[in-house]
């Protein structure tokens, strides 16, 4: 269906089609062999891409949450697993532009400009092992020292760990002179001893992502490499900056629903069948279908877009459960987009020759970021009674 752009977000879409629509000819090949796609990051740094969402104050395009999520869409479309990891990169980037227009922090101010300057690219984990509440209390620790911490601990999920210039994790600083505090670090991995990747992405789909874990044994992290103190919060909420990063998830996963929507229309348009007298896509188990796909993209889009355009006009709680909604109807709607088009193409899809099987594998990947859609439910359904504010606002935002 056609979507209403206005100028700046055609600018950023069309960019990202250039891009997605190079990707598209190696994703296939970067998926079976689990490679991770340097030359996509090559052109992503080259075009500019990849400061898609800094201020302009520092080189960067400045674009907003809305128009982001709408370039990454049109991304994906391409390559899933590029905008995937991509995605974390803004992901990261978006908490130093939010520290920087809270705090105005000059070590902020510092990595802004050399990631623009030099097109650096932003990695990191939030997630641990065996830890469900990683933002309010990290199982990595840090331990004060002359000139910065020494942090030990484990981390999963380090998308694009691989390229990553500055990488990004949190830790708790449990003697704290109040009490406990989480801190925020931005370090530069290749010039960190006692951190480590671990060669263990063995994964089902988003092969090419790199999303490996990493360890930190006695890390060094030096005073200016840490960008936010935060103690740890009494209410068990977190500031609405972490929301921002789940919910800018959701667009990724559209874009291969769309890819999937798009190849369906593209493959069974002319296809025939002996002995139908017309091509397939004159058989109503095949048009409701897609009917059935366009629905649930648009949905998806209207929530997800609705979402982005009012992140700084909502109050921060609201925002949340906003946010929380929206991410889960991409994801889940982009799922049920997939499984439609395995449907509508029949066995044929199942072949590694067509792209339908490798969209199905990568899509079932937004299933499992955190929130998934128990725990989304969960949030939405215990705040409304007031009984939560995982991801409200709080004193410490």
């Amino acid at each position: 269906m056609n979507q209403i752009h206005t100028e700046r977000e055609q600018r950023f879409i069309d960019l990202a089609a250039t891009l997605a629509d190079d990707f598209a000819t190696r994703a296939a090949v970067h998926d079976r062999d689990a490679s991770f796609p340097h030359e996509n990051y090559a052109r992503m740094k080259d075009s500019g891409y990849t400061v898609l969402t800094i201020p302009d104050k520092f080189g960067g395009m400045d674009a907003t949450l809305l128009e982001r999520i709408k370039a990454q869409e049109r991304l994906a479309q391409g390559c899933g697993a590029t905008a995937l990891a991509i995605n974390m990169h803004f992901n990261t980037i978006g908490l130093l532009c939010d520290l920087y227009r809270k705090f105005k922090a000059p070590n902020v101010e510092e990595k802004l400009y050399r990631i623009v300057k030099d097109r650096l690219i932003c990695a990191g984990s939030g997630s641990e092992p065996d830890n469900a509440v990683i933002n309010l209390r990290p199982r990595t620790v840090a331990r004060r020292v002359d000139g910065g911490w020494i942090v030990n601990g484990r981390k999963i999920f380090g998308t694009q760990s691989i390229a990553a210039d500055l990488f990004f994790f949190e830790a708790l600083w449990e003697d704290a002179p109040e009490r406990a505090t989480i801190i925020t670090c931005f370090i530069a991995p290749r010039e960190t001893p006692g951190l480590s990747f671990k060669d263990d992405w063995d994964v089902m789909g988003m092969r090419s992502t790199q999303s490996r874990s990493s360890e930190l044994k006695d890390a060094f992290v030096p005073e200016s490499d840490v960008v936010l103190e935060r103690p740890v919060s009494r209410s068990g909420r977190v500031t609405k900056v972490f929301a921002k990063a789940p919910f800018a998830i959701g667009a990724p996963y559209i874009g291969i629903a769309v890819a999937a929507r798009n190849f369906t229309v593209d493959f069974m348009r002319d296809r025939r069948r002996y002995p139908l007298k017309h091509p397939m896509s004159h058989l109503p188990s095949v048009y409701n279908k897609v009917g059935e796909m366009d629905l649930l993209i648009e949905g998806a889009r209207a929530a997800m877009w609705k979402a982005a355009a009012e992140v700084d006009r909502d109050d921060p709680i609201s925002w949340s459960r906003k946010a929380v909604a929206a991410r889960m109807i991409a994801v889940e709607n982009s799922v049920r987009v997939v499984d439609l088009a395995l449907r509508a193409v029949g066995g044929a899809s199942y072949f590694r020759r067509l792209p339908l099987e490798r969209l199905f594998r990568d899509v079932r990947a937004g299933l499992y970021h955190p929130l998934d859609s128990d725990e989304s439910l969960e949030f939405l359904g215990r705040s409304a009674f007031g009984l939560t504010e995982v991801l409200g606002s709080s004193e410490e935002s």
